[in-house]
């Protein structure tokens, strides 16, 4: 989990740079017009997520990368080839589905489905990811500083013993208000090592053999989700040991879990008041991945709230290239991005995966 810190807890991409063409687009509600963030797109076996205002940047690196899919769940998903075309508007339409009368389902049971697949379903093998980071820390709703960043990621095969490496490629920042990080504000360190480990197999995670049966599973229903479905499953702690509560959506087929959404309980953190997980995966490769992780977290501070929100996308994901990385290498304590370019034009990125500043963090950058 993140802590409080101080200790909270390229020749590989040099051929993919040179081919990669940029693809931009919007998604919105077919029938509100309202943006949709975090919904997935994917191109090949490279994947990204919109932004907040539902913006989104994907680059087409190999020339068989042909058709475009975008999904959220509850939305019927949206494919298309990409020929010639650069920008995308997304209209997502909402989806409807009836129950199976005849299939009697409980929580229980879909969760005992999950867990008999948990090792055929996610990758145990070791990886090497390409993957955006961004972390913003805001005081009374306005913003203390913005940091962004492109990293090398090697996840060995057994990331229980948490011995994942972390090397940036390209980091940037902007501090708007340098006294807080002076002196007022805590800074933090770790928060991507964190979020590289998905709660599939971190040590201490609500669904690990030891805790899984600390909760109570309740089916919730059925929802669209890319050319299936998912089961809805909220949990909540039935055991005093329990300490998350939340929603896990559930593939209709294979019984991955697909998305989590889970709030750790606050009042067992020395730190954290209020702390929020999303966790999403994506069929790569014939296993499903970690693609997405989002934090969430509000602490005070000399008497004063501060939010921190940081969030990681595993662009590409890869079993080559595990040997000889980078000398680099950042360690779990330390604060990320201490030193880091100024440049926050979009050109600075130059080939490599990143999610479009938002309208408000741009003026905040303006000014």
């Amino acid at each position: 989990m993140l802590r409080h810190t101080a200790t909270i807890a390229f020749c590989l991409l040099a051929a993919n740079q040179l081919f990669a063409q940029e693809i931009t687009g919007q998604v919105t509600d077919h029938l509100t017009k309202e943006p949709i963030p975090f919904a997935h797109v994917t191109l090949g076996n490279t994947t990204t997520i919109s932004n907040i205002e539902g913006q989104f940047v994907i680059l087409k690196e190999h020339p068989e990368d042909t058709t475009i899919q975008v999904s959220f769940i509850g939305f019927e998903p949206f494919t298309q080839n990409v020929n010639e075309q650069t920008y995308f508007e997304v209209e997502m339409k909402e989806s409807t589905l009836s129950l199976d009368a005849v299939t009697v389902l409980t929580g229980d049971i879909l969760m005992q489905r999950v867990f008999e697949r948990l090792i055929t379903n996610y990758e145990m093998e070791p990886l090497r990811l390409t993957s955006y980071y961004k972390e913003k820390l805001l005081s009374d709703s306005s913003m203390v500083y913005l940091a962004e960043g492109v990293l090398d990621i090697l996840l060995p095969s057994n990331v229980r013993l948490n011995n994942i490496k972390i090397a940036p490629i390209k980091t940037r920042k902007n501090v708007m208000k340098p006294k807080d990080i002076g002196g007022h504000a805590t800074m933090m360190s770790g928060h991507a090592h964190d979020m590289a480990i998905s709660s599939i197999w971190r040590k201490n995670s609500f669904l690990s053999k030891r805790n899984r049966r600390l909760y109570r599973y309740e089916y919730e229903g059925k929802r669209s989700y890319q050319e299936h479905s998912v089961y809805e499953v909220s949990f909540t702690p039935k055991h005093r040991k329990g300490y998350v509560s939340g929603t896990l959506y559930i593939e209709d087929e294979t019984y991955a879990i697909v998305k989590m959404v889970y709030e750790p309980d606050a009042d067992r953190s020395p730190f954290w008041e209020y702390a929020k997980w999303t966790e999403e995966f994506e069929f790569l490769k014939g296993r499903y991945h970690l693609t997405s992780v989002s934090y969430t977290g509000q602490y005070f501070e000399l008497e004063k709230a501060y939010e921190f929100k940081c969030i990681l996308v595993n662009n590409n994901i890869n079993s080559d290239n595990l040997d000889n990385f980078p000398h680099n290498e950042m360690s779990k304590t330390d604060v990320f991005f201490e030193e880091a370019e100024n440049d926050l034009s979009e050109e600075y990125w130059n080939g490599y995966h990143y999610i479009k500043l938002s309208t408000s963090e741009l003026q905040v950058r303006a000014n």
